[in-house]
């Protein structure tokens, strides 16, 4: 099947680390090549605050504005107070970025504080999308069941349009179950699908393929994976899908997810 595939989830940094380490290149050249092993490809690039630099993100985006598609990091707990993450969030609407980028575990800050409930809120009001790592789970402290989690942060901001990256993991059929009712949630299945192929949640991902196609999205996360290896595993997954439900699950849905962005550009 011919079809084009918009990546929800793509990283680079401006050194080829990734996460301060060198176990995978996270070269921005090394997914210029990759992009090139798929006909029609389009990427969301991602940052992770204190990970990866706006800036550099920024300028990226810029110079290939048919491929990417800019998601700034954002790090809530590191602001005193709600004036100075309006301030923030209307810095990065004023320079062009789609969306802002949540990552609790990484960043190390509980995802219902309410520092993060407010900037999930308040980015509606600048058309952010706000993309947050739903793999909550922290060595330090006691984490809440991940669907409790997401849903609590949907019945807090309504209006704000969410991709829940990586479908939270394990609790994936929850997930599925909150997605379902809230029509401003959509789940992303980036790097789940990937690292637990051949087990049961391959069966759980075929069946969420399949009843919440226009609430689904793939994505590869490179530089963990490559687009072209999520793909082949993502094809796999919905090769007895009809036409229309593949095309909203591999392009249409974060199209419309990203509608007044990419209508803006």
């Amino acid at each position: 099947m011919s079809i084009p595939f918009f990546d929800s989830l793509t990283h680079v940094s401006k050194d080829g680390s990734w996460l301060g380490r060198n176990q995978f290149d996270a070269g921005l050249e090394r997914l210029l090549v990759e992009a090139k092993r798929i006909p029609d490809y389009r990427a969301c690039l991602v940052n992770i605050h204190g990970y990866q630099d706006n800036d550099h993100l920024e300028e990226v985006a810029r110079r290939y504005p048919e491929l990417f598609v800019p998601i700034a990091g954002f790090d809530p707990s590191i602001h005193e107070n709600e004036k100075s993450i309006r301030k923030e969030l209307a810095e990065l609407s004023e320079r062009n970025f789609a969306g802002i980028k949540l990552h609790p575990r990484l960043n190390g800050y509980d995802p219902l504080d309410k520092n993060c409930i407010y900037t999930i809120r308040e980015a509606s009001s600048f058309n952010l999308v706000v993309f947050i790592d739903t793999l909550f789970r922290q060595l330090r402290v006691m984490t809440r069941h991940t669907p409790d989690i997401i849903d609590k942060i949907a019945h807090s901001c309504p209006d704000s349009k969410i991709v829940l990256l990586h479908g939270g993991g394990t609790s994936m059929l929850d997930v599925y179950e909150v997605v379902r009712m809230r029509k401003n949630l959509t789940m992303d299945i980036s790097f789940s699908m990937m690292r637990y192929r051949g087990s049961s949640l391959d069966m759980d991902i075929k069946f969420i393929a399949r009843t919440l196609d226009q609430r689904v999205t793939f994505g590869s996360d490179f530089p963990e994976y490559t687009p072209k290896e999520c793909l082949d595993v993502a094809l796999r997954l919905v090769e007895n899908l009809p036409e229309n439900k593949v095309e909203n699950i591999f392009h249409l849905n974060l199209t419309h997810v990203l509608d007044d962005w990419l209508y803006k550009n």
